[in-house]
């Protein structure tokens, strides 16, 4: 029964043990804690969590401190930075999917790709960081 209990324990923990809204993740254990830090008030905001089962329904109906899938929205820094390779490329071609999705978080859909593929050189220079790329794209882009 201990090793059980033990193993349920160690779902629930490490299931929202990586979750974006902090260690218990969101739901119903995270508006009970809210504001509250520690490992012990982490652990019981996970456990109630699991206990209730309602993160499901918290991410799907955008509750419960959760955001929905339609409006949750990844910075645009940390995009550049995971597709840096990709994003250049696609700008070098002044199209493709990498870039359709940057200039969707960024609101910029119907921006004109031909000036960021003219200015490729001023947005990837040399040791550009993901935020430089991105203030380097806004800026052509006059956002």
């Amino acid at each position: 029964m201990k090793k059980l209990l033990c193993a349920a324990l160690f779902t629930v923990l490490t299931s929202t043990a990586f979750a974006a809204h902090g260690p218990a993740g969101c739901g119903l254990g995270a508006v009970i804690f809210e504001g509250k830090s520690g490992l012990a008030l982490n652990a019981l905001a996970g456990i109630t969590n699991g206990i209730f089962s309602n993160q499901t329904f918290a991410m799907s109906t955008g509750t419960l401190k959760c955001e929905d899938a339609k409006t949750a929205r990844v910075a645009a820094v940390s995009f550049v930075e995971n597709n840096m390779i990709a994003l250049s490329s696609d700008i070098a071609k002044g199209e493709g999917e990498s870039l359709d999705a940057y200039l969707a978080l960024i609101n910029a859909t119907n921006a004109d790709k031909s000036i960021l593929k003219s200015n490729f050189d001023l947005i990837f220079a040399d040791n550009a960081t993901a935020q430089m790329v991105h203030e380097n794209i806004k800026s052509v882009l006059l956002i």
